[in-house]
């Protein structure tokens, strides 16, 4: 009796491990692809606004190009204007996809110190 209540034990301890690694799996898998869907989220306003802000400085150069007078300085002030937002752009790109990556990075390391306590 005492052998099969052993054996009972045992393999439900076996089951609550793999259960534990399993949320643990799961934790993470969450976890990233959060952090995936933002960056994703980035990227599309990222390139849309870098599209918007190319388009400007675009036209400006063309009013630059085509026009005369003041029609050519309203041009050029366009131009800089779009030409400085895909600057800005670009740079904020950057540090988001720097925090994403750096706030990623933290939680895998939340969850594998989690994982290491509970073992």
């Amino acid at each position: 009796m005492t052998e099969e209540l052993e054996k009972k034990l045992n393999e439900l301890l076996g089951m609550k491990k793999q259960l534990e690694d399993l949320t643990a799996n799961r934790e993470k898998s969450e976890a990233s692809s959060i952090f995936e869907e933002k960056k994703r989220k980035t990227r599309v306003y990222f390139y849309v606004w870098l599209a918007i802000s190319v388009g400007i400085m675009l036209a400006g150069a063309g009013i630059v190009l085509i026009s005369s007078g003041k029609p050519q300085i309203i041009g050029l002030f366009y131009a800089i204007i779009g030409f400085g937002s895909t600057i800005l752009m670009k740079m904020w790109f950057h540090t988001i996809a720097t925090k994403l990556a750096i706030l990623q990075e933290m939680k895998q390391f939340e969850l594998r110190i989690t994982d290491m306590l509970k073992h």
